[in-house]
């Protein structure tokens, strides 16, 4: 099967402040008027998806000219804090009907390829690149493919990575162990345990997950203490 030969976002920051600008403005000319073209989308994502690209055009911006290193760690912060909103908002808003073919050129989004060709189970594992208590029984996990130590985009034909999990007063070492699962979708996600955790070990481990539901090698057990 072919792949779209662009990157997807874009790498450039100047062509990904330009989809990004495009992509913005084809959603909310969708959301907005008397009627509504499209109506799936709920309102505050929209808002979140304007926020998304003023928060990092205005980081852009102050990095045409002279800039100091600061400003350039805000623009690259805030560039793969937007890539992490627009992957899953793209594929749960606009994968499907009511939005066209068509739609999706314009905004620069890649058609998926109609004629089936199956990616196979994974082979690749994930690396478990933070895993934080943030207090308020919340954790934080991020992760990346461990072929590439510089992105934290999906690999190519996955749907999300399979969290196993368990959380109590002894650490969980063994794979069998961790009982409960959640499929994330992006890095970094947190997780929110209930209160009546208390303080607890939270024992995780991370395995790829294709379209298909197949699921890939385990990553190393990483454990964090939750309060």
């Amino acid at each position: 099967m072919a792949r779209h030969t662009k990157p997807y976002p874009p790498r450039r920051d100047a062509d990904f402040d330009l989809w990004l600008l495009n992509l913005n403005n084809y959603v909310v000319a969708k959301t907005t008027g008397t009627p509504q073209t499209w109506t799936h989308i709920p309102p505050e994502k929209v808002t979140a998806l304007r926020g998304s690209y003023t928060a990092w055009h205005t980081a852009f911006e102050a990095c045409i000219g002279p800039h100091t290193a600061v400003e350039t760690k805000a623009k690259n912060d805030l560039k793969a804090a937007a890539v992490s909103f627009i992957r899953p908002f793209v594929n749960q808003y606009l994968r499907y009907d009511p939005v066209s073919n068509e739609d999706r050129v314009a905004m620069g989004i890649p058609n998926r390829d109609t004629t089936h060709t199956s990616i196979g189970a994974p082979t690749t594992r994930p690396v478990i690149t933070e895993l934080k208590a943030l207090g308020g029984f919340q954790v934080r996990i991020s992760f990346r493919d461990e072929p590439t130590p510089d992105s934290r985009a999906l690999p190519y034909g996955m749907n999300g990575c399979l969290l196993n999990f368990t959380y109590g007063s002894s650490k969980v070492l063994e794979y069998a162990g961790l009982t409960q699962t959640k499929l994330l979708t992006r890095s970094p996600e947190t997780i929110s345990l209930p209160p009546e955790a208390e303080a607890a070990h939270f024992s995780c481990a991370l395995r790829w997950q294709n379209e298909r539901g197949e699921i890939g090698p385990w990553s190393e057990i990483q454990i964090v203490v939750v309060a």
